[in-house]
């Protein structure tokens, strides 16, 4: 997964990461940060804590579901990152690996994984065969719950280091209701997934659910998924120990230090700073990198501008030259060029694709 280029980075000083050149600064927020427009890792960029921002398909109840393949993301991987929401992902076929707090685990064809709040994750191949999923994610504060069952059974289940993630299987009881909950809520928005064994993407028309009443079966569905979790958490206490219950220092670092770089990666960046965002030396600093994300911190930062470049190819018509000046290049020649290393395709190719 990603890219390995040697020691890239470990006796620089001052490298400026992913730009050689000399570009023309965005103008900052009041508050330091850079302004929304100037953050589109995804659809929705980010929140100033660097959250993911997510659009909803239930504003009422807080949830999204997509159904992809693992081809469609860059090199066959999502961006490492963390949201408020709970995050259920569902394997219809194939099988993928998924990265959760420093901890790697593959899922079969048929199994599940639940991540917990706040968590860094993503999903990944180790052996470049395609996957095809359903993820939902639910916000877990905003599920119009009355105060009592949130703080009584929710509150609890975000903080509980114990369990930052749990494989579903469906031989086990928990697991099965759980995968059958996730299955509801990708038909909630998709309908009833085909039987073909050809692996392919369902798509919508807009980011809404199906019906009014889909709108019940998320809530419904997040409910169920509550209580089977918190009969599991309650069942790690009963047994004093979990094995999850392994909390890795290194996760609070990285993701200080991935924080800083989804903030700042439309300008020149240095190893120094990223290091400094971490509190650690430089050597430290790409050791964390590449234990955890198996890339070196400058191999991450032009991995997130070139998913933001995918991003704007996608969904504006702004010309490939202004694109490159957003994400902080100085030329679009040198954009298309490092595009091309990371999206294995040109600017112009990979958005003629995309509107097909």
């Amino acid at each position: 997964m990603g890219y390995c280029m040697g020691q890239m980075g470990l006796d620089v000083r001052d490298v400026q990461v992913g730009q050689n050149e000399q570009t023309e600064q965005p103008e900052l927020a009041q508050d330091g940060r850079l302004p929304y427009e100037f953050m589109p890792v995804t659809n929705w960029g980010r929140k100033p804590n660097g959250a993911e921002m997510v659009q909803y398909d239930a504003p009422m109840f807080f949830s999204f579901t997509e159904h992809s393949l693992l081809h469609q993301y860059p090199n066959m991987r999502a961006e490492c990152h963390w949201h408020i929401d709970f995050e259920f992902t569902h394997i219809i076929r194939g099988h993928m690996w998924y990265f959760v707090n420093g901890e790697s685990v593959r899922l079969e064809e048929g199994q599940g994984i639940f991540v917990n709040s706040r968590q860094l994750h993503y999903g990944f191949t180790e052996d470049g065969t395609d996957c095809e999923f359903s993820c939902t994610l639910l916000n877990p504060s905003c599920m119009c719950m009355p105060n009592m069952v949130y703080e009584r059974f929710v509150a609890p289940l975000m903080a509980d280091e114990r369990l930052p993630y749990m494989v579903c299987d469906p031989e086990d009881e928990h697991g099965s209701a759980l995968l059958e909950c996730m299955m509801r809520l990708h038909d909630a928005k998709f309908g009833q997934m085909p039987a073909a064994q050809t692996m392919h993407p369902a798509t919508v028309d807009n980011m809404k659910l199906k019906d009014d009443t889909a709108s019940l079966t998320v809530l419904s569905c997040f409910y169920t998924m509550v209580r089977e979790l918190t009969a599991i958490a309650g069942e790690h206490g009963k047994n004093g120990s979990s094995k999850y219950d392994r909390k890795n220092p290194k996760i609070a670092i990285l993701s200080k230090m991935i924080d800083y770089v989804q903030h700042n990666y439309v300008r020149q960046i240095t190893l120094e700073e990223i290091a400094s965002a971490g509190s650690v030396g430089r050597t430290k600093c790409v050791q964390i990198f590449h234990e955890m994300v198996d890339q070196t911190p400058i191999e991450f930062v032009n991995d997130v501008r070139m998913r933001a470049g995918a991003e704007m190819l996608d969904t504006t018509s702004m010309p490939v030259s202004d694109i490159a000046k957003k994400l902080g290049f100085s030329s679009s020649t040198f954009f298309t060029r490092t595009f091309k290393q990371y999206m294995h395709t040109t600017p112009t190719a990979y958005r003629r694709n995309m509107l097909k």
